[in-house]
């Protein structure tokens, strides 16, 4: 948990201080390297954190559901189910899936106001299909795993979903190179950064009480 929140210290101090030095020189052309750091770009260095992180998270939830199986635990498959979703999360950081299904959205429906950016809406959907079909699965946590996993998942959709929805209003209004737009997806970032990391601290936590030590083996034939 140190090492990723360092890490994301780190990664929001670089975005920051370039984002100051570009609002300073207000040259665009200037500013090659700003794809490189800048939260709001993919495939660079905060889109690769995030898609590690939340492949870290996956790794850790397909422990935790192997466990369930072998035990014959109920809910194991809530826990699969939770390991696939985080691993479509970080492919989808990885390679822009969200933004291709947004291309595909904005065919159908207009992409305006809060749904600017159309992935949000089937996203969005499935968030809620989620969240009501794994109500039954939350309350059935231990009280602690149960406030972390509330906190963390409202912490990375404030994020995803509700800072998004603001900052796509502000994107068509006013385009993505004002100093509000380039504070709410800060903001929008760090919050699905630091909900991540808090879950990956309570699957720690759960794998710690129950599993204890474990080994991971990897075999290459």
């Amino acid at each position: 948990m140190r090492l990723m929140l360092g890490t994301i210290f780190v990664l929001a101090l670089l975005h920051i201080g370039q984002l100051v030095i570009y609002f300073l020189i207000n040259d665009p052309d200037q500013f090659d390297f700003i794809e490189l750091l800048d939260f709001d770009y993919e495939g660079n260095l905060p889109s690769w954190y995030s898609s590690f992180a939340l492949l870290f998270a996956a790794i850790l939830l397909a422990v935790i559901s192997r466990y369930h199986y072998l035990e014959k635990e109920r809910y194991r498959h809530h826990w699969f189910g939770l390991a696939l979703i985080f691993l479509f999360l970080s492919l989808d950081e990885g390679a822009q899936i969200h933004e291709g299904i947004g291309d595909l959205v904005s065919n159908i429906v207009p992409a305006e106001g809060v749904f600017y950016f159309a992935w949000v809406i089937p996203y969005g959907i499935a968030a809620i299909v989620f969240l009501i079909s794994y109500l039954k699965f939350l309350f059935s946590l231990p009280k602690l795993l149960r406030i972390q996993f509330v906190i963390s998942g409202g912490l990375f959709l404030l994020g995803a979903i509700g800072l998004e929805l603001i900052g796509a209003r502000e994107a068509e209004a006013h385009g993505t190179a004002t100093i509000l737009y380039s504070f709410l997806y800060t903001v929008e970032e760090l919050c699905e950064m630091l909900g991540v990391v808090l879950f990956v601290y309570a699957l720690t936590g759960l794998i710690n009480r129950r599993l204890g030590a474990f080994t991971l083996e990897f075999h290459v034939n």
